[in-house]
């Protein structure tokens, strides 16, 4: 493929960590979907999504998605090829392949990973001297539009623990990261149940999460601690109602076996847990009771965020 003149591979790769979500605050009222988003806490996983995107010359745009070889309807993944396509004027047949270790619907950052892996890899086929800031905007955008997610994407665009101090895309959000332990392992469970898109769009959802996440976020940046991260996620989610009954038990089953650093993941049916390494196998053995045994996941905190990586 050419662009400004310069021979460009035809196929890219982009690898981007899942994300966790503990707290936040909805800002989606403005008209630009760029300066919309999220305040709140997190932390950004090992285990995450490569995409794989492939440009082949066609007279029609044409798009096609698989997420772990099964195709999908992608409207987020979508929605970034479009809006890059436009803006660089071109047409052509684009192929998107995600390989995850993401289950889509758990409110593991699946659909921000996908979004910001397409972003990257696509941009820097149809510009050889794309800004990477720029393509996450477009990532951020189609999360925006179509309900998916408000903060993942800029988290995942600067990786570690943060607290998203302005909502906002990147270049437009500000983010503070938060000192990390690297010994720590997270213990993630989680099954679909919760859909994103129902709680954003659902005005009594809304209000609750907006209210209660005033008062929190207050307290929150005032200590920029993982500790602080943890313990108001787990106000956060005991006072917005929408935990199921089975992450209230699993939460429960944990602390009653001193596992105190763990709250439910927004938005899903799901949970996280931080603990040493010698404890990481016994929060998987209480996590299985209640999840199947694939549903549960062993990672670590990412440090860095999306890249390219061919």
């Amino acid at each position: 493929m050419k662009s400004q003149g310069e021979n460009l591979p035809d196929t890219a790769q982009a690898f981007v960590p899942g994300h966790i979500t503990g707290i936040f605050r909805i800002y989606d009222e403005h008209d630009d979907p760029l300066r919309c988003g999220s305040i709140g806490a997190g932390f950004c996983v090992d285990i995450g999504t490569t995409s794989t995107v492939k440009l082949v010359d066609s007279i029609e745009l044409e798009v096609s998605v698989a997420y772990n070889g099964r195709p999908i309807k992608a409207p987020v993944t979508t929605t970034v090829i479009q809006r890059l396509l436009q803006q660089h004027q071109r047409v052509c047949k684009v192929q998107v392949r995600h390989e995850s270790m993401l289950p889509i619907g758990v409110g593991f950052g699946a659909s921000g990973a996908g979004a910001l892996g397409t972003a990257l890899a696509l941009s820097s086929l149809i510009d050889a001297e794309f800004d990477s800031q720029e393509a996450a905007k477009h990532a951020h955008y189609a999360e925006v539009v179509n309900h998916t997610g408000l903060g993942d994407v800029i988290a995942q665009t600067t990786g570690g623990a943060e607290i998203r101090m302005k909502p906002g895309a990147p270049g437009i959000g500000e983010i503070i990261k938060i000192p990390i332990n690297k010994s720590f392992r997270v213990v993630l469970a989680g099954a679909p149940g919760l859909e994103t898109k129902s709680v954003l769009t659902n005005k009594e959802h809304r209000g609750r999460i907006i209210s209660v996440a005033d008062e929190l976020m207050e307290e929150l940046r005032t200590e920029i601690t993982i500790d602080s991260l943890i313990f108001y996620s787990r106000q956060f989610a005991n006072s917005i109602g929408l935990m199921t009954s089975r992450v209230e038990s699993a939460l429960n089953e944990l602390e009653a076996n001193e596992l105190n650093d763990s709250s439910m993941v927004m938005l899903g049916d799901s949970v996280f847990c931080f603990c040493s390494d010698d404890e990481s196998n016994q929060a998987v053995d209480i996590l299985s009771r209640f999840w199947e045994p694939n549903q549960v996941l062993v990672t670590g905190i990412s440090e860095d965020g999306g890249r390219l990586v061919l």
